[in-house]
């Protein structure tokens, strides 16, 4: 007998998975109802029993405390009968001991019929009036019937609470009627239903029968509780779904009539205070029960998804052998496969397309050998059967020795790269990809990195490298070279009023006079913006005729250079200038030569350009000197080397009215260097902005120091104000801020401006100076009449004083065309309401003349000498040395 195993598929085993799946789920979602009905059971247990427990101890609580204070009510009427008479004292005394036996009361009075209290328990004795509604007190006193009664909540208006007033009626000695009143506050009646403890949740009503609130826990205003619950519906024992007394949301009810009549107190337990912590319960059960039917899902999705992968790879491997047919289709590079004995297996579309010649011969189990025998044709179009035959076995040699790519060049002149790498079967994988592209696009590449993308001329790195090689030559053929360092002038206002379209016009007709202009073994490069160089080699073996050729040579570019160019319809007359050195005479590096045709280059941009200038060393020294001074300089900031010197400045009557601040330079090995030597290095960088900051705060510094001391108080000080620190965006903040760091007054600094600063940007300059004079600075124009003075702008400017250069005054006497223009200067400064101080006065004969013009002040040697700050407080520190 044969027995058939019916075979176990995914497809088969999935439902009963997810029928197993179900079945647990559910009997998770069973018990977890189950557990939540139970614990809802248990909620309302307990909260039924919490209630019942509450009603009845308020209940037992309020009807033993209004039964206490009936008896002390009804105590009083008796203590009250047994006077012998009339007494309010004696009343108020004997209603203080009743009063003072009863915690909940807070005072016991004795009121007639008009509400006039004739006797109180109060201590001093004082009959204040109570809070008693009219009607409560009429139905009080009229009443026939020894009971207790109970007002309304009012406010008491000694206390200002909430109170009740519990009443009997008695009758007076002589038949009046009066009634024995207790004032309860409303907080201590609180405290009797919450019998001290937990209310949380609970609302407390103390109420009467008609629904007439006492007293409630919480207390919510009556006006705002539904109308629905404001009224005399008999309320149960204890219900739930009722609404709550007080907020009217469903609740468990319970109510419990005292023994007083139409009195009640009830309990609510809003359903969802009830039910919080049941909510919760609910909530981690319906989480775990969700936990564990997701872990039961997750489960059943494993084990779903094993077999499917199972299946998949069993898909996957059919699959397989399709997808490899597919890749090999779509691949770029050729490729044929050859078993262990050299015969074809498989190939692809693109060998085909590679070797188009081969088509339709091809075809599986074909020896290797007969493809290189049918291709060889094609490859060696014109060769011999020898050389074919000589080329197929070089071709299968090749193929043993796995040397890995191999490049193959077509007839058609695509390049092929042959890589053959074996299989562990022993057979081979060749594949064959054109190159042809990548090949032009690494000659490009290669093309940009070596070469300037505008001219086609060589780049810098081209030319580092053919200027090593020439120096290389240059040392072992004994023969000089130059090169040439170029740059155009004025190129930069070209490019701002043509545009660069125009500009890079211009670039590409310099590049072909350049070559037009050299022999084809020598470089012609561009660096970078309007910079060129022109490398010549083997110019001859003595320094003095290579020097010669390189200035025919130079002085030929540059009339070529200077002839007149048509830039896209714009006529240009353009010029040059040219740095030229020498190599081959001694071992140098590049980078060397390069640098020194530059500094040559800038020595003819500094005579104006349009000209050829060779290296000297002398150059480089100069400019490793004021490399050194401007790292100097930079040290002397850090270090503090700098110091003020303060020459001063006069009336021409003598009185000292203040000084300039003069920079000096105390360096550890130069000594004392005058600003003459350093501040043209500091203007080339941005050292002159700290240095002129650094200036500026020390003369704020020592002008509030001397605010301190009444000889110098009054004392002014100079400042000097350069170009590039005048026109920072921020130097009217920063003026400001310094006065206001060091404290220092306004009004006794005075800024000393040029007259080329100020006509750079006469606008520019006036808002600055606005801003400044407002704030009491002063201002002075420097070295006066040097510049292209205008009246114009100097009635425009916010200025108190013009400086008359000394070039002027050292000719006083002298010169007849310098005593005019100085009193030209007094006169223009009269006439201006200006200060004129005159500079540079060393003779005395110089200072009577500028007496007899009118000066008003003058500093020079005559005076002083510039000094420090230590000398000159020393100097002038009595007020008769102010006084000259």
């Amino acid at each position: 007998m044969i027995v058939s195993k019916m075979r176990i598929t995914p497809e088969r085993i999935k439902p009963a998975i997810w029928l197993l799946v179900a079945f647990f789920m559910a009997v998770l979602v069973g018990a977890a109802v189950w557990q939540i009905w139970s614990l809802r059971e248990t909620a309302v247990r307990t909260s039924e029993e919490k209630v019942e427990r509450f009603v009845s101890g308020a209940e037992v609580a309020l009807n033993h405390n209004m039964l206490s204070i009936d008896l002390l009510l009804s105590g009083a009427q008796d203590m009250l009968q047994l006077q012998p008479a009339a007494d309010a004292q004696a009343e108020s005394r004997m209603l203080a001991v009743v009063a003072r036996s009863n915690l909940l009361v807070s005072r016991v009075a004795l009121v007639d019929a008009q509400g006039r209290v004739r006797a109180s328990s109060e201590p001093s004795g004082a009959l204040q009036e109570l809070s008693l509604p009219t009607a409560f007190l009429a139905s009080v006193v009229s009443s026939a019937a020894q009971r207790l009664y109970i007002s309304t909540p009012v406010l008491s208006f000694a206390t200002t609470q909430q109170v009740l007033y519990f009443a009997r009626p008695l009758a007076g000695r002589n038949g009046q009627r009066l009634a024995a009143v207790a004032e309860v506050p409303l907080a201590k009646l609180a405290n009797v239903l919450t019998q001290g403890h937990e209310v949380s949740g609970l609302e407390i009503v103390f109420e009467q029968n008609d629904g007439r609130r006492m007293l409630a826990l919480p207390d919510l205003p009556e006006a705002d509780s539904p109308l629905a619950l404001r009224n005399d519906a008999p309320l149960p024992d204890h219900a739930w779904n009722t609404p709550a007394r007080i907020s009217g949301v469903p609740a468990l009810v319970a109510s419990r009539q005292l023994v007083y009549p139409n009195l009640r107190v009830s309990v609510s337990l809003p359903e969802d205070e009830a039910l919080d912590d049941w909510e919760l319960e609910r909530t981690a059960v319906v989480v775990a029960a969700l936990v564990f039917c997701a872990m039961v899902v997750l489960a059943g999705t494993v084990a779903v998804a094993v077999f499917d992968r199972m299946a998949q790879a069993r898909q996957n491997i059919a699959d397989a052998k399709a997808l490899l047919d597919q890749a090999l289709e779509s691949m770029v590079s050729g490729l044929i496969l050859l078993d262990a004995r050299q015969r074809v297996v498989h190939w692809n579309r693109r060998f085909v397309e590679l070797f188009p010649w081969i088509r339709g011969a091809i075809a599986p189990a074909m020896p290797f050998r007969k493809i290189l025998e049918q291709s060889v044709v094609h490859l060696l179009p014109s060769g011999s059967d020898a050389e074919r035959q000589q080329w197929v076995a070089l071709r299968l040699a090749q193929k043993q020795d796995d040397s890995g790519i191999r490049e193959q060049v077509l007839p058609d002149g695509r390049c092929i790269h042959v890589m053959e790498r074996p299989t562990p079967e022993g057979g081979w994988v060749i594949t064959y990809h054109d190159v042809t592209d990548l090949r032009r696009a690494n000659e490009e590449i290669e093309h940009l990195a070596f070469y300037d993308p505008l001219t086609g001329l060589p780049n810098r790195r081209l030319l580092l490298d053919r200027l090593g090689q020439a120096l290389v030559l240059a040392q072992r053929s004994g023969k000089v070279g130059a090169l040439l360092f170029l740059d155009l002038d004025h190129f930069k206002a070209l490019n701002d009023t043509l545009g660069h379209e125009v500009g890079d016009e211009l670039l590409q007709e310099v590049a072909h006079r350049l070559l037009a202009n050299v022999r084809v073994a020598d470089t012609v490069a561009r660096l970078g913006g309007d910079e060129f160089v022109v490398m010549l080699s083997d110019l001859s073996t003595s320094s003095q005729e290579a020097a010669a050729l390189v200035q025919r040579i130079g002085e030929k570019v540059l009339r070529s250079l200077s002839e007149p160019y048509d830039l896209r319809g714009h006529a240009h007359q353009g010029t040059a200038s040219i740095g030229a050195t020498l190599f081959g005479a001694s071992a140098q590096a590049a980078i060397e030569l390069l640098r020194q045709a530059d500094i040559a280059m800038y020595q003819v941009k500094a005579r104006r350009g349009n000209a050829l200038c060779f290296f000297d060393p002398k150059m480089q020294t100069a400019l490793n000197d004021r490399a050194q001074l401007e790292a100097d300089l930079h040290q002397a900031l850090v270090a503090r080397q700098l110091v003020l010197y303060f020459q001063p400045q006069a009336a021409l009557q003598g009185e000292v009215m203040g000084a300039e601040c003069l920079l000096r330079w105390q360096h550890p090995q130069r000594g004392m260097v005058s600003p003459g030597q350093f501040i043209a290095v500091a203007e080339e960088s941005d050292l002159i902005l700290h240095i002129g900051q650094w200036v500026l705060y020390s003369a704020c510094t020592q002008l509030a120091r001397w605010q301190d001391q009444p000889q110098f108080a009054h004392l002014q000080l100079s400042v000097n104000v350069s170009a590039r620190q005048f026109r920072q965006n921020d130097f009217v903040h920063q003026v400001i801020e310094t006065l206001q760091v060091t404290g220092a007054r306004a009004h006794l600094l005075t800024l000393e401006l040029t007259e080329s600063l100020v006509l750079d940007n006469v606008e520019d300059a006036i808002d600055k100076m606005h801003q400044l004079r407002t704030k009491g600075v002063r201002f002075s124009v420097d070295d006066f009449g040097t510049g292209y003075s205008s009246l114009a702008y100097l009635t425009r400017l916010p200025l108190h004083q013009l400086k008359i250069d000394q070039s002027f005054v050292r000719n006083l006497g002298s010169r007849p065309s310098d005593d005019v223009i100085v009193q030209t200067i007094i006169g223009m400064g009269r006439n201006l309401d200006l200060e004129v101080i005159a500079e540079g006065v060393e003779t005395e004969a110089q200072k009577a003349l500028l007496i007899a013009h009118g000066c008003d002040l003058y500093q020079g040697y005559l005076l002083a000498r510039p000094m420090p700050v230590e000398d000159f407080e020393r100097t002038f520190a009595s007020p008769a040395a102010q006084t000259l």
